[in-house]
């Protein structure tokens, strides 16, 4: 709950501007200093999903209409969570949709995505870091950090610099990157100094947020900040942050964020296909 506490604050401080960041040398003849050599964190490595909050939803498939208890951005707990009630059935739910947006979730058919090989709707860019999934990240260049996923066997490209061709929707869409310098924290879980990683991601192809068909449009921009975490234990933490704005089915934004613990190798990383249930 600590490391939660922490993240949540950063968000909910506003988002962290795009100042300071760490782009390389930009004097007068200097050369350019590449954004994996002016990395002020390094990501690269096996991570591990920690699943402390929202179980039935992530590690199963929840009921068609499950849009999670309480208030958006609450905690949802097995077995109190309301199933489709009220003129806007989401209105109690996790995620702010508005009417058309949770008359979308409600029209959810796993049969027909499964027919129509839609098998990875739950496995975009904003519903694969909530999947139960390891990470492996690496440099793909010196500009471009590659993010895979064994759940769903998925990959994301986060680039330092636009990719010279037109951008197309896919399903992990076009995600920018840059570094933000930072110094470090305090108390018991400390920010690791040197900087987080910001991303903004978009043309998305629609997808859902939920395996249960809890869906974002293909108008969705994806925000996210990359922190790294110290614990006492000695333990590394990467928490990421998610901030999706979609005017087509949200009433604000759907802020939540997500924990991974650093693995001392791949020994757990065991790629697997998309699944609908």
């Amino acid at each position: 709950m600590l490391l939660r506490r922490v993240v949540l604050a950063a968000v909910l401080c506003g988002w962290l501007p795009s100042v300071g960041t760490a782009q390389g040398d930009r004097r007068p003849g200097a050369a350019p200093v590449t954004a994996k050599a002016s990395a002020p964190i390094d990501l690269t490595g096996y991570w591990s999903a920690v699943l402390t909050e929202d179980w039935h939803t992530r590690m199963f498939t929840a009921a068609k209409g499950d849009f999670g208890g309480g208030p958006p951005g609450e905690v949802a707990q097995v077995g109190t969570s309301r199933l489709a009630v009220g003129a806007n059935p989401a209105r109690d739910g996790n995620i702010p949709y508005n009417l058309k947006g949770a008359q979308a979730a409600m029209a959810w058919d796993a049969a027909k995505d499964e027919a129509a090989g839609q098998e990875c709707k739950a496995y975009g860019a904003p519903g694969i870091m909530r999947q139960p999934t390891h990470l492996l990240i690496t440099w793909a260049d010196d500009s471009t950090l590659k993010v895979e996923a064994d759940f769903g066997t998925q990959v994301r490209l986060l680039h330092f610099a636009p990719p010279p061709q037109a951008p197309v929707p896919t399903p992990q869409g076009r995600s920018i990157a840059a570094w933000i310098s930072m110094g470090g924290g305090g108390g018991q879980a400390n920010f690791q100094k040197g900087g987080v990683l910001k991303v903004v991601t978009t043309h998305l192809t629609p997808g859902y947020y939920w395996k249960n068909g809890m869906p974002y449009s293909g108008n969705a921009v994806l925000k996210e900040n990359f922190f790294l975490l110290d614990v006492p234990d000695g333990d590394r933490w990467l928490t990421v942050t998610q901030q999706v704005d979609d005017t087509d089915y949200l009433t604000g934004p759907y802020v939540v964020n997500y924990h991974f613990k650093k693995l001392p190798d791949g020994s757990r990383w065991h790629p697997t296909p998309c699944v609908v249930r």
